[in-house]
């Protein structure tokens, strides 16, 4: 897991990092939260080597995009918000 920054207490925990590298690094079912506000497409570039919403066809993009959903499905516990 490539993490920029991270803050951990022993009540939560909050990652500023590739959000699929990270996601990968949980367990299963472990997270009660998650808050994201995915980039569209050709939209804004952050100067952040591999950022999601600048991939050259669209079809990358939705395939990134639904890979980090994918991730956020499993890692998001049954009773999470």
């Amino acid at each position: 897991m490539n993490v920029i920054d991270q803050e951990i207490t022993d009540q939560f925990a909050i990652y500023n990092a590739d959000c699929i590298d990270t996601m990968q690094g949980l367990p299963d079912n472990s997270v009660h939260c998650c808050v994201t506000s995915p980039p569209y497409w050709l939209q804004r570039d952050y100067d952040v080597d591999e950022q999601i919403g600048l991939e050259d066809l669209p079809e990358d993009y939705i395939e990134k995009i639904a890979t980090a959903f994918q991730e956020v499905r499993r890692v998001l516990r049954a009773d999470a918000a």
